[in-house]
């Protein structure tokens, strides 16, 4: 997982929903703790470096409930352990909030938002912090694919050549065209490219290109899919796009190829190696 999303996701948590701090953690796979080295804010030096061990404190406790908790004063709060009482002390620190990201009931990082004053945080700032970390769980689950699928690759590169593995490198190829557009993280789209490079043959057709056809990168998001076996229904739900819009792209790119049916166009783009 790359350190700048978290960092990121930790500053962008801070500044938008109007908190006096906010600081993070990755955890490792079937860890009992986690090291805090991401703070957003003045006078957070005090919390970075802190070792959390599951049940201490407020993000301990959050990370062995697999469930956020809040304190709306973090010194006197009775229902945690006081572990970190001088870090936070020192930060200035009293409301605060520890939400862990958990994938398939694993926690796989803790967010923490703060303030300064012995005030609840507001609902309008738990969803800001909540709609933040869920597109930095959905980048993490597809990140998590993407690495899946590599491996998936890897090993159909030593398989000998068969039609259902032609199938499922298609599958790949349109899942990651799909998914490339879902995602903020830069490097993530990045290793998504790569992965739809991979699964379509490495960019390159085994045959010289029969043809020079101008499809938009959007049109070809949509034969990806149906070459791929999906309907215009389906194409229309996995891009975000209305059918109708589907429907025009499809007869834009048989304008453009010359045919006139979704067999012809995938066969036509097959043949100019613009798709598997």
């Amino acid at each position: 997982m790359p350190r700048a999303r978290l960092e990121g996701l930790v500053e962008r948590i801070r500044s938008s929903a109007g908190l006096d701090g906010s600081f993070g953690a990755e955890i490792a796979p079937r860890s009992d703790r986690y090291l805090i080295d991401r703070v957003s804010g003045q006078r957070m030096d005090p919390l970075n470096g802190v070792v959390v061990e599951a049940g201490a404190g407020i993000g301990g406790k959050a990370m062995l409930l697999g469930r956020p908790m809040a304190v709306t004063d973090y010194q006197r709060a009775d229902c945690i352990t006081h572990d970190f009482d001088q870090p936070v002390a020192q930060s200035g620190l009293r409301s605060i909030l520890a939400i862990p990201v958990l994938l398939d009931g694993v926690p796989r990082a803790m967010i923490y938002g703060a303030l300064r004053s012995a005030n609840p945080i507001s609902d309008r700032r738990i969803d800001i912090a909540y709609r933040l970390i869920n597109q930095y769980r959905f980048d993490l689950r597809v990140d998590d694919e993407v690495a899946r699928r590599f491996d998936e690759l890897d090993t159909a590169a030593g398989a000998r050549e068969s039609a259902h593995l032609r199938e499922q490198l298609r599958a790949v190829h349109a899942e990651a065209r799909a998914l490339a557009d879902e995602v903020t993280d830069p490097e993530l789209r990045a290793r998504i490219e790569a992965l739809s490079v991979r699964a379509g043959g490495g960019g390159q057709p085994s045959e010289p290109p029969q043809a020079d056809y101008q499809l938009t990168r959007r049109e070809l998001d949509v034969v990806v899919q149906v070459a791929a076996g999906l309907s215009n229904a389906d194409v229309a739900c996995r891009l975000g796009l209305a059918p109708a819009t589907v429907k025009a792209y499809l007869k834009t790119a048989m304008r453009k190829t010359g045919v006139h049916n979704r067999l012809a166009l995938i066969a036509a783009c097959r043949r100019a190696g613009l798709i598997t």
